[in-house]
């Protein structure tokens, strides 16, 4: 279940902690004198390394003004800072003030007294907000940015202050003891700690990290409308949590999601998926390796996972530290494993999550063993490998003419690296909405994640193929998951008893339609060469049909192609006698199984494609003058 798995994650990364505190990211701090003087007004911490510091915890402010304690976002502490601020955000100043005045009365607290005393100041002084106004925008600072205060002559933020931390502490803790106090309600057990409890009836504490949801955060759980009540529970006692429950699977969402934790998490548009492990010191993640395409840590020999005894790891300890995650969490078997039985004891966790407006939309969850994970995404690679139609040069060499460029792969070189990026590009199409490309990609990922044994479905493969025709292309990522989409359906019927790769490929590169994929594009070769440059080609005029329908195309193409041939052979003489031998195969092989087929399903479309493109490799490296071959491509994409 989801959210036990997340309220363990939270537990181990010591997440909770401390309920009062959540950590909030800050944008600027007001400095003061010791008097409560304005001193100036500085921006902290950058997009990449922000600053984030322990507020107080509070609850959702949809429907009403709530204070943050010592700091809150700029529009809810100066008054007259934001002339757009609703009626909310303008009650909050007056509160935010009150609320510091309660602490200063406590505690004799000095500082909080000078941050008192400034808010005071701005409450009566227009040219006092006038001067904070301008100390704004002359930092580019946002209304909405998060702001706390630093005083002369005391160390750390105000929110860090021990007094001010102590006296929230005991403010809650006077709060839940009267509200359990007052309540009439029947414990209930919780469903994720299985403890009894008085449920939150409104989960406040809000995910961050979800594309597409509002700024403010979304809720996993909610039940706001009667028609998702269910047995007679309103809200969120649907699903009845506790406290420590909510902000354990909450905080831990946003933990995994965070910019500071890139090992935790693949980002896109519309889609984050999160991953982790239940064994904190395990350092392997198979989800890394499928986001960034990168196997080259990869180790054929898994026996580690499972031998059950203490063994030496292939791999250096690691820290926690982003780079050492960059460089290890980027294969799929990578890490710092101290036995074989940790390790097969492990398990893997996989949450697909996007928002819609102030809801969460989980896409997929993922719970499995992580040596089988470990497996599946070095399948996952074996089966994306094919040899490449063009080469790969160095990004970083920016030679205009492409001869000159540093080369990294050539063609016929077989590459397996292929991130999940790009995967899903060669199945966009013009039109396509967020949604439909999320889910697509979420059925990738489900692919990669859970094994050969997982259904593909046969929409992809239809997908890409129907992208071929659009654009005449088949690049080499297309091709690697088109192979990869038709190896695991194959390798899924039991009634072609194919149990190997190599069997499955040997199944694949003999039939018909891999055969006449290759016919389509020797045949687009023959025609380019023997007239040159035309305004549409076979391959325009006739791939989807051809694709489709072979033997009412194919057939006549082949027949028209004899004069052409006769043409080259005036001139090319050595490169007409390869197309004829090439011909002679390919036909000799179709007319041994009975000829052209009058349908392709979608699976025969797909080894269609898949011959199209292996013929395009095969000719580039065997005979390059035979194909029309580009010398501006400049790499596998």
């Amino acid at each position: 279940m989801i959210f036990p798995a997340l309220h363990r994650f939270a537990q181990s990364r010591g997440l909770l902690d401390d309920l009062d505190f959540t950590d909030q990211t800050i944008h600027a701090r007001i400095d003061l004198t010791a008097d409560g003087s304005l001193v100036g007004i500085v921006p902290v911490g950058e997009k990449k390394s922000p600053v984030k510091k322990a507020v107080s915890r509070i609850g959702a402010r949809n429907s009403a003004a709530i204070p943050c304690l010592g700091a809150d976002t700029a529009n809810r502490i100066i008054p007259g800072l934001d002339p757009e601020a609703n009626r909310l955000a303008v009650e909050s100043q007056g509160l935010f003030l009150a609320q510091l005045r309660e602490v200063a009365a406590a505690t004799q607290h000095r500082g909080v007294a000078a941050v008192v005393r400034f808010l005071e100041n701005l409450q009566r002084e227009g040219a006092a907000r006038e001067v904070i106004k301008s100390g704004f925008d002359a930092q580019k600072l946002k209304v909405s940015d998060w702001i706390t205060f630093m005083v002369d002559g005391f160390s750390g933020y105000l929110v860090e202050w021990a007094e001010l931390k102590a006296w929230w502490r005991d403010h809650c803790t006077a709060g839940r003891t009267m509200a359990a106090t007052a309540s009439t309600e029947p414990l209930i057990p919780c469903i994720v700690t299985g403890d009894l409890c008085i449920p939150v009836r409104t989960h406040g504490t809000r995910i961050k990290v979800a594309p597409g949801g509002l700024p403010g955060g979304v809720a996993l759980v909610s039940s706001d409308k009667p028609a998702f009540s269910s047995y007679g529970f309103e809200k969120s006692l649907v699903s009845p949590m506790s406290e420590k429950a909510v902000e354990g699977y909450v905080r831990a969402i946003n933990y995994l999601g965070d910019r500071a934790h890139p090992d935790h998490h693949h980002r896109t548009a519309d889609t984050i998926y999160l991953f982790w492990c239940d064994r904190p010191e395990l350092k392997a993640n198979p989800a890394k390796a499928i986001e960034e395409g990168d196997d080259a840590l990869a180790v054929a020999d898994l026996d580690w996972l499972s031998a059950g005894v203490a063994q030496a790891s292939p791999f250096p300890s690691l820290s926690d530290s982003p780079k050492a995650a960059r460089d290890v969490f980027r294969s799929p078997d990578a890490g710092a494993v101290a036995s074989g039985a940790e390790a097969a004891s492990a398990r893997f966790y996989c949450l697909a999550l996007s928002g819609s407006s102030a809801r969460g939309v989980i896409r997929n969850w993922i719970d499995q063993p992580l040596p089988d994970t470990v497996r599946h995404v070095q399948a996952w690679f074996a089966d994306l490998a094919i040899p490449l139609d063009r080469p790969v040069f160095d990004p970083n060499d920016k030679a205009e003419d492409p001869k000159k460029r540093r080369r990294l792969m050539d063609t016929g070189e077989v590459s397996s690296r292929w991130p999940l990026w790009k995967l899903t590009s060669v199945l966009e199409g013009k039109g396509d909405t967020s949604n439909e490309l999320a889910r697509l990609r979420t059925l990738l990922f489900s692919c990669a994640l859970l094994g050969r044994n997982q259904p593909v479905p046969l929409e992809l493969l239809v997908v890409a193929g129907r992208r071929i025709a659009t654009s005449g292309d088949c690049p080499p990522a297309r091709a690697a998951l088109i192979q990869l989409l038709l190896r695991r359906r194959l390798f899924q019927q039991p009634e072609l008893a194919l149990t190997t790769m190599s069997s499955v490929d040997a199944r694949i590169h003999n039939s018909t339609a891999f055969l006449s994929g290759r016919l389509l594009r020797v045949l687009h070769g023959i025609q380019a060469k023997a007239l040159g440059d035309r305004n549409s080609s076979v391959i325009d005029k006739f791939y989807s049909s051809a694709s489709a329908t072979p033997a009412a195309v194919l057939g006549g193409l082949v027949a028209k192609a004899q004069p052409h041939l006769s043409k080259i052979r005036k001139d090319h003489p050595g490169l007409a006698f390869w197309f004829d031998q090439q011909l002679t195969e390919i036909v000799g092989g179709i007319v041994e199984q009975n000829g052209f087929k009058t349908t392709h399903d979608p699976v025969e479309q797909g080894e269609f494609a898949l011959g199209f493109y292996y013929q395009r490799v095969l000719a580039r490296k065997d005979k390059p003058e035979a194909d029309d071959a580009d010398p501006a491509e400049s790499s596998a994409a």
